[in-house]
């Protein structure tokens, strides 16, 4: 080969393979900006919107806490309102600033921090000017200069337009600027980048690293505000997917910038990420460099390129890897919060049907005690004179208040207002005596299996309500197979996480003894498993069932601190598992007021009683019953008239009264002050919630009770056994020259 061929070769090619390698490379350096970009700009907007949905909630509580109020409504309670907005915003500290409410005027009306929402200010916010045009949308702004000083960054409103009204004032929250910042500083490592929100009308509400000075939005010729407005106008990409990078200085910092932009979901907000154009040269610089070096070094630096090259693609891959195993995880943690949302919203439903079914308990043992003293008054009245038909009747009533007080029973059940006996019990010794019964009460055709772990721990609960949670659910597997079947019983060591117990605040996470009830029926549809534990819900035909069975389970294992959870499909059977307390980790003592054992019946004559009772129906029935016992009788309504009575020296030996009453004063309040008045008097309390009446009105152990609905028998035999405790207590109490205290303690 000629010398100078080889001379031109030596030059020529050299410079073709650097002329070739320097384009592939500037092409190189552009996609990965443009990967960067797309990348810290998708970072960037799940976060943000992740914070902007926090206000946006924030705004939705507030306006459902004062859904259906007017301005005067809203100013009587705007103590509790300001005490509800500063919950609110304890809640979410780390984002939301501040929280308040705004009257049509531009005032505020209620706000959850320090009074620092700027009155003067108020009314120019664009979140009044879009209620006022009659807009229900959510509005975003930049935070006032005083809030800003302050570390706010972002304001959000939301118009409170009540029906028939134009407009109602508005409902702000301010959510911190550090919450945005530190959110975008994890987004991008890149020197010199920086994010901000700009409004779909090109207005910026809120710029990182922003010196004084700069514009307040885009100017109506630059190209990211024309490029954001096409995308607005024509949705051509889709509000999610990210826009091509402009070259332009949106913010006015004298230097050509890389923009990347992305919309905010389906908000009229867009995250901007900049880059200084002048990356790109340095980076070029380099490559240059390293191209003509590779060039000179011939094979030597092509490989030593080309394997530079493989391990970049590899660090790519497992960049895009890392971030989607993130994206992943974002989205098993969007599912683990769905499922959570929803078990506290069943929940929430469930606590509020137990407080309605606990307050018609209440109601509903005045009305039995009234009827069951009524019938009880007329078979005395009548005595031997009563005809069979009579008795009859009578009987018949009797019968079905009792029915009813059963009825009520299963309602407390429910309302986790049961009196409860809990002690350490072995699960499958229970299970394994309780077994005969349980075979008893199923058919033939169905197979009854018991599958117990020997290493199980003991548990904490009430054996009798434990059992009957078993008998109710075998009895519901049963009537779920009318083929025949199998219903397995399973005991088992179980470990409950966080996320298991959404919505169970009575229960806490740990291990618990689990007890499964299995059987191969036809199973639940979705419709039918949210409600099973409903009270009075049922798919059984008329009479054969109340739909109590289920939601005196749910009551029971609510009530000892454990959980219980239905796992079912339709054809594939149903499993329901009891979550039992361990008996090391249970330290409550629930008792049982009942009557003593054996009590006598006792004699009215000479006694004197006051009877104070808030119904009516109840206070007559109990006075006439204690009349017809010889007792010297004297009612009162409430406990301030019945403390009145006794201050004017009525006589009172013993004195009866209901718990829950009007007029300010329980029946423990008034105990406690008769015991002041009157030392030697016996008490006796009565209340249609037993003993968790004592737990929530105080005096639990210190004064006897008797649940409603009552009898003349049952009474007389709780009085014949104060009467005999105060005998000796006043014999003390003479000894020792202090009063005499004649109250029942369990």
């Amino acid at each position: 080969m000629r010398p100078g061929i080889i001379l031109a070769a030596a030059v020529i090619l050299p410079a073709l393979l650097f002329a070739i390698l320097l384009r592939h490379e500037n092409g190189h350096q552009r996609d990965t900006l443009q990967n960067e970009g797309a990348v810290a700009t998708l970072l960037a907007r799940e976060q943000t919107l992740r914070i902007v949905e926090t206000g946006i909630l924030s705004l939705d509580r507030v306006m459902a806490a004062v859904a259906g109020l007017n301005w005067s409504q809203i100013q009587a309670r705007r103590t509790a309102l300001q005490a509800d907005l500063r919950h609110i915003e304890e809640g979410r500290a780390d984002t939301l600033a501040i929280l308040a409410l705004v009257r049509p005027d531009g005032r505020i009306a209620a706000a959850g921090g320090p009074d620092q929402a700027p009155n003067a200010q108020a009314g120019n916010l664009e979140v009044l000017r879009a209620a006022r045009e009659g807009s229900a949308a959510v509005t975003f702004e930049a935070a006032p200069e005083e809030l800003a000083a302050q570390g706010a960054g972002l304001l959000i409103g939301r118009g409170r337009a009540p029906e028939g009204r134009p407009f109602d004032g508005a409902v702000l929250a301010v959510l911190r600027a550090e919450a945005f910042f530190t959110a975008w500083a994890q987004a991008t490592s890149q020197s010199g980048a920086r994010f901000a929100l700009v409004r779909d009308d090109g207005t910026i509400v809120l710029r990182q690293n922003a010196a004084p000075g700069m514009p307040a939005s885009l100017g109506p010729n630059d190209t990211l505000r024309r490029a954001i407005a096409l995308n607005v106008a024509g949705r051509r990409r889709g509000p999610n997917r990210p826009q091509a990078p402009l070259a332009a200085d949106p913010f006015g910092d004298a230097a050509a910038q890389f923009v990347f932009w992305r919309p905010l979901g389906s908000l009229p907000l867009n995250i901007v990420y900049t880059v200084p154009a002048d990356t790109m040269q340095r980076f070029a610089s380099v490559s240059t460099a390293l191209i003509a070096l590779s060039c000179f070094l011939t094979g030597l630096f092509l490989a030593l390129f080309a394997f530079m090259m493989r391990r970049r693609m590899q660090r790519e891959r497992e960049t895009f890897q890392r971030l989607e195993d993130n994206a992943s995880d974002l989205r098993a943690e969007i599912a683990r919060r769905e499922a959570a949302e929803v078990g506290l919203r069943n929940a929430q439903r469930m606590e509020g049907l137990g407080r309605l079914t606990g307050g018609v308990a209440h109601d509903f043992n005045n009305l039995l005690t009234a009827i069951l003293g009524t019938a009880r008054a007329l078979e005395r009245h009548l005595g031997p004179r009563a005809d069979e038909r009579t008795k009859r009747l009578l009987g018949a009533a009797v019968a079905a208040v009792d029915r009813g007080a059963r009825l009520n029973a299963s309602l407390l059940a429910f309302a986790r207002r049961q009196p409860l006996v809990l002690a350490t019990v072995n699960a499958n010794v229970l299970v394994e005596e309780f077994k005969p019964l349980l075979r008893r009460a199923l058919d033939e055709s169905i197979n009854l299996e018991i599958a117990l772990d020997q290493k199980l721990p003991p548990c904490r609960a009430d054996a009798a309500q434990l059992e009957a949670a078993l008998l109710n659910l075998v009895i519901n597997a049963r009537d779920a197979m009318p083929r025949g079947g199998t219903i397995r019983v399973v005991s088992r060591r179980a470990w409950l996480q966080e996320q298991a117990l959404a919505g169970n605040a009575e229960a806490q996470p740990g291990p618990y003894v689990a007890i499964e009830v299995r059987d191969s029926g036809e199973g639940m549809p979705p419709e039918v498993r949210e409600r099973a534990f409903e009270p009075f819900f049922t798919t059984k035909e008329n009479g054969r069932g109340t739909g109590l069975g289920l939601s005196q389970v749910f009551g029971f294992m609510r009530q000892i601190g454990g959980h219980v959870a239905i796992q079912s499909a339709q054809r594939r059977g149903t499993t329901v598992t009891l979550y039992l307390p361990l008996g090391s980790e249970t330290e409550a003592r629930v008792h049982r007021a009942v009557a003593a054992p054996g009590a006598a019946m006792m004699s009215g004559a000479g006694v004197s009683v006051l009877v104070v009772e808030d119904e009516p129906a109840v206070r007559g029935v109990a006075v006439e019953m204690l009349t017809d016992a010889g007792f010297s009788v004297l009612a009162a309504p409430d406990g301030p008239t019945a403390l009145q009575l006794l201050r004017e020296g009525v006589p009172a030996d013993i004195i009866f009264s209901d718990v829950v009453m009007p007029g300010g004063m329980s029946g423990v309040d008034l105990a406690r002050e008769a015991r002041k008045l009157r030392p030697g008097a016996a008490i006796l309390l009565a209340s249609g919630y037993a003993a968790e009446a004592l737990a929530k009105h105080g005096g639990e152990g210190e004064f006897d009770l008797i649940p409603k609905p009552y009898d003349m028998d049952a009474v007389l035999s709780r009085f014949a056994a104060l009467v005999r405790r105060r005998a000796p207590a006043a014999a003390v109490a003479a000894q020792d020259n202090r009063p005499a205290v004649v109250a029942a303690r369990r």
